[in-house]
């Protein structure tokens, strides 16, 4: 997952271990974000953060949500310590392209309907200000981003439909099997593009996937991000 960098200063007479403390646990348990490190100057009043998460929509909506002044934010490319470079990954392994169709909202959050292919549309669930964040309205261009481990699969045949709760559903072949003791990794080709889902063995076996099979990826909205090309 990509790492930002964000600079926040705040008054020394508000800034306390305890409050440190504070963030950093909401840090942990967000489902926006995920604290990776951060540095603390309690007499300035100034806290430099390095957080891992999809998008920087993603990490203005978080410091909202906990009331953290937002200095600066940058992607962080290369890391480094004690003399040590090394590059930091900054893609998803699943970014589609696709265009809005719609978008509902009830003032806390808002269903963005995005169509990425002739026959698929894809729904993200997001924090009702994340439309307006990246300027999203009906026809926008957008990069939807989701996770290898949030993708489950299932073999459906057609003749056969099945009712599943799943939002999103991209039909797809398999192209490559990469199996390991506990994870299966599984790139698929779909209308919309390449897609890599990372599911356990088991899982794998129930389904006794193969190399040219028919297979559908499912995900939640809740799982997909939502970037423009601005926010690379």
């Amino acid at each position: 997952m990509p790492i930002f960098m964000t600079i926040h200063d705040i008054p020394s007479d508000e800034i306390t271990p305890e409050r440190v403390k504070q963030i950093a646990r909401a840090g942990q348990s967000s489902r926006l974000v995920r604290g990776y490190r951060s540095f603390h100057s309690l007499q300035e009043g100034r806290i430099v953060w390095l957080l891992e998460a999809n998008s920087r929509v993603d990490v203005q909506a978080w410091c909202d949500e906990v009331g953290l002044p937002l200095t600066g934010i940058t992607a962080v490319e290369m890391e480094g310590q004690s003399g040590v470079l090394r590059a930091i990954p900054v893609t998803l392994p699943n970014q589609l392209r696709g265009t809005v169709m719609r978008i509902q909202e009830d003032g806390t959050i808002a269903l963005v309907y995005i169509r990425i292919a002739e026959s698929n549309v894809l729904v993200s669930l997001v924090d009702a200000g994340v439309p307006a964040l990246l300027s999203l309205s009906e026809g926008s261009d957008v990069r939807v981003m989701f996770r290898a481990s949030d993708i489950s699969l299932a073999v459906i045949e057609k003749d056969k439909p099945m009712k599943l709760s799943f939002p999103n559903q991209i039909r797809g072949k398999v192209t490559q099997i990469i199996s390991g003791p506990t994870l299966v990794i599984v790139h698929m080709e779909t209308a919309a593009g390449p897609i890599v889902s990372a599911i356990i063995p088991s899982a794998a076996e129930a389904i006794s996937l193969k190399v040219g099979d028919e297979v559908t990826a499912l995900f939640k909205a809740l799982d997909v991000s939502l970037a423009t090309d601005s926010d690379d």
